[in-house]
């Protein structure tokens, strides 16, 4: 069975018309209740397409950089797994690298924008995950998460020097671009969060949070439980004060001890060499995945939405709905 959203044309590749917030309502209420029926309507929503592994930073915490292995996916093929992907379910693409405003298909003469169009065509919604030092005036995306790690020093010494560019690029694009901030907590930054939070809240759309995951070959920045569970009651305080942190309550508390059932066959993932990964963001990067160090908080906020949570069905629409 193909459920192809209206507009959709594979094999024509037509130009949809823009699908609109009723339709991708109706769409996801029908897989709710059809995904329960049986499993073999059990798709993935949510993508995360690693379309290159090149970047122009070397952050401490990354394994990707580490691995040396500079696999960029060509034009062709992404846009042939992009149509895999909405056929096996996928409705959400977020473009990741590496960096992925540095992806050029030189042979094509193509470049972000052009793989932003083409996912346009297909999805419900286009992003992508930057570190925010390149500029993103002119692309496309109906949401791009910037990576940012603490306050000035704090940031660059995880990250490198790019601090003072990635701020200036937000001041120049906020007004125009929907930006969120995803902050990777560890132990070098966890202190520094609450201040990240009410520096940052202003310039941007959103906040969200995730935390290290204890990758092989990179120093362990991992928190203990203690220190988890401080950050998580700090935020939760935040957004009570009216801080934009769009992760629900209920994904920061279950956070905390990571006490929620994992639906993971609600996501998948890309290599740049164009390996699908369904299930968990980790299948086939690590050997030995341990849930209990869990850190990605979108997996937390799917699953508890899967589970009829208002709190994650509220912070999906507060990031993919409201303006």
């Amino acid at each position: 069975m193909v459920w192809l959203a209206p507009g959709i044309n594979i094999k024509h590749n037509m130009m949809p018309l823009k699908i609109s917030k009723k339709t991708q309502i109706s769409y996801l209420f029908k897989y709710a209740v059809k995904s329960r029926i049986s499993s073999r309507f059990k798709k993935p929503l949510l993508c995360s397409f690693k379309i290159t592994n090149r970047c122009n930073l070397e952050c401490i915490h990354c394994p990707f950089i580490k691995n040396g292995d500079p696999a960029e996916i060509d034009f062709k093929k992404a846009v042939d797994i992009m149509k895999k992907l909405y056929l096996d379910g996928v409705r959400i693409l977020i473009f990741e690298g590496g960096e992925p405003l540095l992806w050029k298909d030189r042979m094509e003469g193509k470049d972000i924008n052009d793989l932003i169009a083409e996912a346009k065509k297909l999805f419900f919604f286009a992003c992508i995950t930057t570190n925010g030092t390149l500029p993103y005036d002119n692309t496309g995306p109906d949401m791009i998460f910037i990576s940012l790690d603490g306050l000035k020093r704090t940031h660059n010494h995880i990250r490198g020097k790019s601090f003072e560019k990635i701020i200036s690029n937000i001041d120049r694009s906020h007004r125009k671009k929907k930006i969120i901030i995803n902050t990777c907590i560890s132990r070098i930054n966890f202190m520094e969060i609450p201040e990240l939070v009410k520096y940052i809240n202003n310039k941007v759309y959103g906040i969200t949070i995730q935390f290290f995951y204890p990758y092989p070959g990179v120093e362990n920045l991992s928190l203990n439980l203690f220190q988890r569970k401080q950050v998580l009651n700090e935020l939760i305080e935040l957004k009570k004060e009216g801080y934009k942190l769009l992760d629900s309550y209920s994904c920061l508390e279950r956070m905390g001890e990571n006490n929620w059932k994992c639906r993971d066959f609600l996501v998948a993932s890309v290599e740049p060499g164009g390996q699908i990964n369904y299930g968990c963001y980790l299948k086939n990067r690590v050997d030995n995945i341990s849930c209990a160090d869990c850190g990605f908080s979108a997996h937390c906020e799917i699953s508890l939405a899967y589970g009829l949570n208002p709190g994650a069905i509220k912070a999906a629409r507060d990031i993919f709905w409201d303006k």
